[in-house]
């Protein structure tokens, strides 16, 4: 989702546009909203998937997330309708970027196990999970220690904790694919945490000898 975010088609005599008297329909049709932004990723993405055949959904969305920019085209933050700087309760991820989801390094690989583990966290039982997807594998159960704070450790490209109290201490993990270079590749990370957060990475580097 965005915000005037525009999306364009051609006119044809019978798709209802509105044709003033004496003139003529137009080739071109433009409107805006915010599921205009649909179009857009869904080509961004069959891109990447034509690009990386072996790509999985959720690698391709974790390209696109991970790849964003919270950066505007004017070099300037994103800024909400009134004006202020925008934070990632507005802009989520940030504003997609059309090159650099082709090589984004790493991937989060979120599996439908995630997806209905999630279900259980928050306090649905294995049956009501069945209930409600239709692809649980037959050996599923959820996990017997469900709790909503499990949620932080699903294997998405973004982070969220619950409850989180000044002196709290929470561990956090996630499992990344290298889908960059061939040759010997080393990641690092770049943190900046909101005020009062410590945010401590182990290990601080990633180091890959090749890729998936």
């Amino acid at each position: 989702p965005g915000v005037a975010i525009l999306a364009a088609w051609t006119g044809t005599l019978n798709d209802g546009s509105f044709v003033p008297k004496g003139k003529k329909l137009s080739p071109y049709n433009i409107i805006s909203g915010t599921s205009m932004s649909c179009p857009h990723v869904s080509g961004l993405a069959a891109s990447i998937k034509s690009r990386n055949p072996t790509w999985s959904p959720s690698a391709i969305k974790s390209a696109i997330m991970t790849s964003a920019t919270q950066i505007n085209n004017m070099k300037a933050p994103i800024t909400t309708d009134l004006g202020s700087v925008a934070t990632p309760y507005d802009y989520g991820a940030g504003e997609i970027t059309t090159i650099q989801p082709f090589q984004p390094g790493l991937v989060y690989e979120t599996t439908i196990v995630d997806y209905l583990n999630y279900l259980c966290y928050i306090g649905y039982n294995t049956t009501t999970v069945k209930v409600i997807s239709k692809t649980v594998p037959h050996s599923f159960r959820c996990p017997k220690d469900s709790t909503p704070d499990q949620a932080s450790n699903i294997n998405y490209p973004s982070i969220a904790i619950t409850n989180f109290s000044s002196k709290e201490i929470v561990n956090v993990s996630r499992t990344v694919t290298n889908v960059g270079e061939e040759n010997e590749t080393v990641y690092s990370a770049i943190v900046d945490a909101p005020n009062g957060v410590k945010v401590q990475l182990i290990p601080e580097k990633l180091q890959f000898t090749k890729s998936s």
